[in-house]
């Protein structure tokens, strides 16, 4: 497992908080994992670097636990909107550089957005895009949002392009559209060729204007 030298903390051990922490970990990530109860931080505490009870609803807390050191702090509170928004606040206010919220619903969204979230986090939308999306058409294995109307995603090869050379492809003539590599079972080829040969089950790795995207995947 390659190690990442980012440190991240994620505040709220619900299922969400607590699927964060295990891909982090997994990644080899650096864990602060952080919650109010003490039976949700000893579901982790054997997972993560350093598990801890703490209520970040207060400028005491967010100070002694030094979040301001860390690179991503990651707002993963559920059902209590009050205080996801308090802990928002704060840890902008005491200079935490980027705050990730995962917000309930829109409302909540809009509010964390106007106090200076700088990343806001719709788990069942995205979920529900990603599952449309495999939907109609199962040839895009996934499709991930990466703002200023871009996307990045990882198209499928098919029979019908089996065979075919990388270069044939509509997709590589595309001014806004790039492809950045072609996974060919465990081989990544990160400066694929216009000769690169096609088969199928290759994954093809792309990031483009997210509508140019769409519309010329499904005209392939």
């Amino acid at each position: 497992m390659a190690t990442n030298n980012k440190q991240f903390a994620i505040i709220g051990l619900g299922r969400f908080g607590i699927a964060l922490c295990t891909e982090l970990v997994e990644h080899g990530a650096q864990v602060l994992a952080i919650d109010i109860k003490e039976e949700l931080v000893e579901k982790v505490a054997d997972l993560v670097n350093q598990a801890v009870i703490a209520d970040c609803t207060t400028e005491d807390a967010i100070r002694e636990l030094r979040l301001s050191d860390y690179d991503l702090v990651v707002v993963a509170i559920g059902a209590q909107v009050n205080n996801s928004i308090l802990a928002t606040l704060l840890l902008k206010e005491l200079g935490v550089a980027k705050v990730w919220v995962k917000a309930n619903d829109k409302f909540h969204a809009r509010i964390i957005e106007k106090i200076g979230a700088d990343k806001i986090i719709l788990p069942e939308r995205e979920i529900g895009i990603k599952v449309a999306r495999s939907m109609l058409d199962d040839r895009v294995f996934d499709f991930l949002d990466i703002g200023d109307d871009m996307a990045l995603t990882e198209w499928v090869i098919g029979p019908q392009n089996a065979g075919n050379l990388l270069g044939e492809l509509a997709l590589f003539q595309q001014e806004n559209i790039q492809i950045l590599a072609v996974k060919q079972g465990a081989r990544i080829n990160s400066c694929p060729e216009p000769d690169t040969l096609l088969q199928s089950g290759d994954i093809v790795i792309l990031v483009g204007d997210k509508d140019e995207l769409t519309a010329k995947l499904r005209s392939i």
